[in-house]
């Protein structure tokens, strides 16, 4: 594979069909001219897209749009009718402003065909621990540069609709890789919650209970009208390429547990640089796009993403969001002695050491207690 601009092929395996969600706010879908309506519903429906109603999508109802793509593969045609959808929303703004907008209100999801681990549960599982250990560095190279990830996708937002479901879960995309990888350890970890037929064997081997608000939402596998992995935590975006980008970035990991399965020994030594805990934010990121991706031009893509948004607000506290922990080595104690003054921490070192000569005059030690 090999990211290509505007509407080249990527070179996806030929087993790789996937859809995508574009949503966006300020957007008119009643009236006689409207996004949902007259020729442009004629002219969106003609392209086999789907305009989500408010049943189907609350942001429909709060003043936004969505429109879901059918299914799509590598090839020119696809890509080109993801970039007139984006452009066909656009023309529409709404009774907020004079531009139709993807803001934090909105996301871009990207479904992938599941057929693409089904056949061997290894794939499966190598493709769970490749997200597990990358999740938090891919939560920020999933946007366009300078765009760090919605905060209400790791954060939970009782504004609003969504107040009583935010009381039980993290965001509209949570981590889920702490659980993950406490799954895999445990040797518990399944798929989905449903009960499916020919898919039983995978899913009880594989079972990852998040339901379907996760950034890696896997709770479709096995459905027979919606058999998909779902990548859940990109921002909204109309722009085509920064789609485009997504869209590989996600395709990258699939095709990379795929590969890593069926030629172990070729990715052996990535692997290895890929899972070590003893290196930093920096080489981790770079040891997880040398394992996914060949090409350094299209490494450096996503390394410039995450430069430009590693040290975002939205990602402070990480421990208590659903990240796993200890995949690299962190800079929060180097930057907080930083910050300290040293005349503070020599008056916290002497109060300890009056403190400590005060008690053993007394005679009672620490070793005494």
């Amino acid at each position: 594979m090999r990211y290509a601009k505007d509407y080249e092929k990527l070179g996806m395996p030929k087993e790789f069909r996937f859809g995508i969600e574009l949503e966006a706010y300020n957007v008119k879908t009643k009236g006689k001219e409207s996004l949902y309506t007259g020729k442009s519903a004629e002219y969106i429906k003609s392209k086999n897209w789907h305009m989500a109603t408010k049943k189907e999508e609350s942001l429909v109802g709060e003043g936004g749009a969505e429109l879901v793509s059918p299914i799509l593969s590598d090839v020119q045609e696809d890509y080109e009718s993801i970039a007139k959808m984006c452009e066909q929303i656009k023309k529409y703004p709404g009774n907020h402003g004079d531009k139709v907008v993807a803001d934090n209100k909105c996301g871009l999801h990207v479904h992938f065909d599941a057929e693409c681990l089904r056949k061997d549960s290894k794939k499966m599982e190598n493709f769970l621990k490749i997200y597990a250990e990358s999740e938090e560095l891919l939560y920020k190279m999933c946007n366009d540069k300078n765009d760090p990830i919605r905060k209400k996708a790791i954060n939970k937002d009782f504004k609003g609709i969504h107040f009583i479901s935010a009381a039980w879960r993290n965001g509209m995309a949570a981590p889920s890789s702490k659980k993950i990888l406490k799954q895999i350890e445990e040797g518990t970890l399944k798929v989905s919650y449903k009960k499916f037929g020919k898919y039983r064997m995978l899913a009880s081997k594989y079972k990852l209970d998040e339901r379907r608000y996760s950034g890696l939402n896997l709770t479709n596998i096995g459905n027979s009208k919606k058999n998909t992995i779902e990548f859940r935590m990109s921002n909204g975006t109309l722009e085509p390429e920064v789609i485009k980008q997504n869209i590989f970035l996600y395709a990258s990991i699939l095709n990379t547990a795929i590969q890593v399965t069926e030629n172990s020994e070729i990715y052996q030594e990535k692997l290895q640089e890929f899972y070590r805990t003893d290196v930093n934010e920096e080489q981790k990121a770079d040891n997880f796009l040398n394992l996914i991706m060949e090409n350094p031009q299209d490494r450096k893509i996503y390394m410039d993403r995450w430069q430009s948004v590693k040290n975002a607000d939205v990602f402070a506290k990480n421990e208590k969001k659903g990240f796993a922990q200890g995949r690299f080595k962190r800079e929060e104690f180097a930057r907080i002695t930083q910050r300290t003054p040293g005349a503070f921490v020599k008056q916290i070192y002497e109060k300890i050491s009056q403190t400590i000569s005060r008690t053993n005059e007394k005679g009672d030690t620490i070793n005494d207690r």
